[in-house]
């Protein structure tokens, strides 16, 4: 039997096992746990026959590790191309190979794919197939990282400039013609670091507005909130837009301050800022659905969520000002 008639055979009529978490861009030791407990309840709960897919979020990719084939038949026919060649027409192995998938969420970037084992080798001899997987993971992570500290840069070179902006602008005024455009006095010893948290609340706010645009776009579309969070694959998708967007405005902070304090500091209150987001954004979203909204913007709900996440981070951040 070759190994399309094996899969037909195995996968017919058969749903496909599904598990999935969101990777924190900065804690291997937690998403390692994450990726053993869901494997091994795969492996305790599971046939090595039964289709599965793994699937782990990342701020700008996501990693799926699933069986060879689940998802594109061709692959299929490759592999066993591969083994025939090597084994001969009758003597070739019908297990099936172990794929985790890299897929970056960014213009013109390709789908990296790495067999890892087999299915059966990860049900028969779990404890060195997972580290295995994990080593490719972590490898996939790192890149996810480094697309991540690019939009980072790339965030913080823009602030550079809007802050130059600012300051050039209100350094010509004097401390009565800037209360009288902004509304509240500004003296010039403040100036600077006046300026500062406006061209950070600019960068905050392409941010949330870019989120924005995304779920208004690919989750809501001409859907009521209510309608958009009862599909059960848009809500997770809002969830990960939300994690997503916390990140980014985080990192943008900590890799725009040296301080090591600080980063000591950021890294401390991490837990406690995107617990309270989540919090503030689940009950938000209940008041919206009791309140059976009509009219919704995505951009109002995030900004309403993300700007006082951002002025937190800030008030931790001009703590470590020299």
């Amino acid at each position: 039997m070759d190994i399309q008639a094996k899969l037909k055979r195995d996968y017919e009529n058969k749903s496909i096992y599904t598990a999935g978490f969101y990777a924190d861009p900065d804690n291997d030791l937690e998403n390692h746990k994450k990726l053993f407990d869901a494997l091994k309840s795969l492996t305790e709960n599971q046939e090595p026959t039964a289709p599965f897919a793994l699937q782990m979020m990342l701020t700008n990719s996501e990693i799926n590790v699933m069986p060879l084939g689940l998802v594109d038949l061709d692959e299929l026919k490759e592999f066993e191309n591969e083994q025939r060649s090597i084994h001969g027409l009758h003597d070739h192995t019908e297990s099936l190979p172990l794929i985790i998938q890299y897929s970056p969420h960014t213009d013109k970037a390709k789908v990296i794919k790495k067999r890892v084992g087999t299915v059966q080798e990860l049900f028969s001899n779990f404890n060195q197939q997972i580290e295995k997987i994990w080593q490719v993971i972590k490898e996939f992570m790192q890149a996810n990282f480094t697309i991540l500290t690019t939009i980072e840069n790339d965030l913080i070179a823009d602030s550079c400039n809007v802050k130059q902006e600012y300051l050039t602008t209100f350094s010509k005024m004097t401390e009565a013609e800037r209360e009288e455009k902004l509304g509240f006095s500004v003296p010039e010893t403040e100036i600077n670091q006046f300026c500062s948290y406006m061209s950070d609340m600019h960068e905050v706010q392409a941010v949330v507005l870019s989120a924005g645009s995304f779920a208004n776009h690919e989750l809501l579309g001409k859907n009521t909130f209510t309608e958009m969070l009862s599909d059960n694959i848009r809500r997770s998708t809002l969830f990960w837009v939300l994690d997503n967007t916390f990140y980014e405005i985080y990192y943008y902070f900590y890799l725009s301050n040296e301080n090591e304090k600080l980063h000591k500091r950021l890294k401390h209150q991490r837990e406690t800022l995107i617990v309270n987001m989540r919090n503030d954004a689940f009950h938000r979203a209940q008041e919206l659905t009791a309140k059976q909204v009509k009219k919704f913007d995505f951009n109002e709900y995030l900004t309403d969520i993300f700007i006082p996440v951002a002025e937190q981070i800030i008030a931790e951040v001009n703590k470590f000002k020299d």
